[in-house]
């Protein structure tokens, strides 16, 4: 059995839009799942409607809105499946799509599948993707050689449901969105694990548009560089003082004298939301 989970915060049209595609490729796997959609008080009407059109859907409700990384992690702590498919609910799945994953899932030491999400964007990932860790930051790879990945993203992905719940699911640190399928998977990595990327597992993604619909560009920079201070902190070779000091010589105040006074905004969040943690 597999679980279904997605995260859902005023995403009412989107999931009326996409659904339909999720139940085809379970249909078509003939697979025995469970689905859950954990809802991060929505506004929108979004219960309403899963419970009035599908009501075979475990709708889970925060008292409080928590973003992804607490918003999935409600979900996977329950999920009874093996295996766990992780989808955005801007996800439109092929109707081969979960059949694929599951097919190329093989292996003990397995971690996720992931597949091919077309979208709008200019360069759209096509390859798996490796990293690399440096002394200030970790880099990215693309792979040619083999359908090896490092990086797993949570939008679209088949996870191991028991090595998920092992890694404590998504650090909330990250929230409320941006580097936290980074973060599982860097940590994946870590405990030897991997994972792979399936060109022949298509799927369409709109693309950041639970994110986009629901904040302003300047906070959504201002999260994603913070959260990229964070994760790089966390992860790179080189002591946090040392990781802090380059990133001020090189980054922040180049910036600030720029005008760019968010950057510093950024590192300041970077620095508290690490410490408390």
């Amino acid at each position: 059995m597999i679980t279904v989970l997605i995260p859902n915060y005023n995403g009412r049209t989107l999931l009326e839009q996409f659904l339909p595609s999720v139940f085809a490729s379970l249909d078509f796997s003939q697979v025995d799942y469970e689905f859950i959609i954990v809802d991060d008080c929505s506004t929108d009407s979004s219960v309403e409607f899963l419970r009035y059109n599908y009501p075979e859907i475990k709708v889970i409700q925060n008292i409080v809105n928590l973003g992804f990384s607490r918003t999935c992690n409600k979900g996977i702590m329950v999920a009874k499946g093996d295996k766990l498919l992780l989808l955005n609910s801007d996800i439109e799945l092929s109707p081969a799509y979960i059949k694929t994953c599951l097919d190329n899932f093989v292996g003990g030491e397995t971690f996720a599948v992931t597949g091919r999400a077309i979208d709008d964007s200019a360069k759209p990932q096509t390859t798996g993707i490796l990293y690399k860790q440096g002394l200030f930051t970790i880099k990215k790879y693309p792979n040619r050689e083999s359908n090896l990945t490092h990086f797993v993203s949570g939008a679209n992905s088949l996870y191991d449901t028991k090595k998920l719940k092992q890694l404590g699911g998504f650090n909330p640190i990250f929230s409320p969105y941006y580097f936290e399928d980074d973060d599982l998977s860097y940590r994946a990595l870590k405990k030897g694990w991997k994972s792979y990327f399936i060109t022949e597992a298509i799927c369409y993604h709109k693309g950041s548009a639970s994110i986009k619909s629901c904040a302003k560009k300047r906070k959504i920079k201002r999260i994603y560089f913070r959260n990229k201070l964070i994760f790089n902190r966390l992860h790179c070779k080189s002591s946090t003082t040392t990781f802090n000091a380059q990133v001020l010589t090189t980054s922040i105040l180049p910036k600030c004298c720029l005008g760019q006074f968010w950057i510093w905004d950024s590192y300041k969040d970077s620095l508290t939301l690490t410490y408390k943690n």
